[in-house]
């Protein structure tokens, strides 16, 4: 009988130890659990960066970032409570429309006229309106005045969204979607670096 009280006397040394250990384990984690604050990344649940991207796009658009202004990504972060990392996504989106320009060394900045001088601007406007014309022709259709002449007292941004929408519904007629889409770039570059002639570009596809 002694020897196997003696044999047992392990075992419980052994499952105390154990259940010591878990306990010590088991409290610190919850006490990390009550005291570690959540990241940054993880606090953070702002607008998605489709979301970000057009609302940067407008502030631009509307002058509040000029033409070769820096834009830098904690402005972005702060203004819309986003993620670096949505920023980054935002900066991507426009840098594709043709918004900015991204680099590594510089960061993001709004397209500058040297970037994109207005009289080359319409040069290409010109060549792709008179384009879009023989297109619709070739489909039997024509433009729809469907934007307002002379200038507009709403905002820029708002002004750019009637002449992509107007021409989405172009390119649809025609046929021809590239066309509209380089088209409509050249708008948002005009709208940025010379917004005074973008009544220009209203007026013709009003007529």
């Amino acid at each position: 009988m002694k020897s196997i009280i003696y044999e047992c006397k392990p075992l419980i040394s052994n499952r105390r130890t154990i259940f010591r250990n878990v306990t010590r384990k088991t409290t610190k984690a919850r006490t990390q659990h009550q005291t570690t604050k959540p990241s940054d990344a993880s606090s953070k649940s702002g607008a998605g960066p489709a979301v970000v991207a057009d609302e940067l796009r407008a502030l631009i658009v509307d002058g509040s970032f000029k033409a070769g202004a820096r834009i830098t990504e904690r402005a972005v972060t702060e203004r819309f409570d986003c993620t670096s990392a949505t920023t980054r996504e935002a900066f991507h989106l426009l840098e594709k429309q043709g918004a900015i320009i991204v680099s590594a060394r510089r960061g993001a900045r709004v397209i500058a006229e040297a970037y994109a001088p207005p009289e080359e601007l319409f040069i290409v406007w010109d060549r792709l309106r008179w384009l879009l014309g023989e297109e619709l022709r070739r489909h039997d259709a024509s433009i729809q005045p469907s934007l307002p002449e002379g200038k507009s007292k709403k905002q820029p941004s708002d002004r750019l969204k009637q002449i992509e929408a107007q021409l989405e519904r172009l390119g649809a007629s025609s046929g021809n979607i590239r066309l509209v889409r380089a088209m409509a770039r050249i708008a948002l570059h005009v709208a940025i670096v010379a917004p005074e002639r973008l009544v220009e570009i209203e007026e013709s596809l009003s007529r």
